[in-house]
């Protein structure tokens, strides 16, 4: 019969074998994710599909791939604008990625079709930061309120482009691994879904970017 201290040994030995295990997966995850990031970096960072707050020229580029039905895509949102009120140099690049339902799809359809209004930062700020159930029904009532044409915005979100610009970004949200939403990129810095508190985690993640670099990212 094993001794009692022989069991211990082969218990610390099988809980450090399953620690290993998820260190190293972790480590094979975020090279593939790098790796990943390097190769598709011109659809990340310099789609023409995907809409650029901040300053377009700016030297760090953050990258936020979201559904406006996400409690933490909302929940980060207002560091994120904090980031482009307080940092002049920052790019935000908006990647729509609707994974929660038939409404989620519909809401992003609309935002991106008001970009042939003029007022896509708008209607996208309203809507990651409202209550409740993002609908068509109150999305269009947003936009109404904003100014858009409603009829021309259903017209619109219903175009091929805006078809292909959701596929490329489910497309590459696989590339990337990205296991849900929401998901950011501080230049090639993965912080995935976001602390809390998120805003810290946003200034260290940039000022690691500009000590580092970043050529790809910009």
């Amino acid at each position: 019969m094993p001794s009692l201290g022989l069991i211990a040994k082969i218990a610390l030995l099988a809980v450090t074998s399953l620690v290993l295990g998820y260190v190293i997966a972790d480590w094979s995850q975020s090279g593939k994710q790098q790796q990943a990031i390097a190769a598709h970096a011109e659809e990340i960072f310099r789609s023409p599909t995907s809409f650029v707050a901040g300053n377009p020229q700016g030297d760090v580029s953050v990258v936020a791939f979201f559904d406006y039905n996400c409690p933490d895509c909302r929940r980060t949102a207002p560091d994120l604008a904090r980031l482009v009120a307080q940092d002049p140099k920052i790019r935000v690049v908006l990647k729509e990625l609707p994974v929660l339902g038939a409404d989620s799809e519909a809401v992003a359809r609309l935002a991106l079709a008001a970009k042939a209004q003029g007022k896509y930062a708008e209607l996208h700020d309203r809507l990651i930061t409202e209550r409740g159930r993002a609908t068509v029904a109150r999305a269009l009532s947003i936009a109404s309120e904003l100014g858009l044409d409603p009829d021309a915005l259903k017209t619109a979100a219903a175009q091929p482009s805006i078809t292909a610009t959701l596929a490329e970004n489910k497309r590459l949200a696989g590339e990337l691994r990205v296991k849900g939403v929401p998901f950011y990129l501080v230049g090639n810095q993965v912080l995935g879904e976001g602390s809390d508190p998120f805003y810290p985690e946003l200034e260290a993640a940039v000022a690691k970017v500009r000590k580092d670099g970043c050529a790809a990212c910009r």
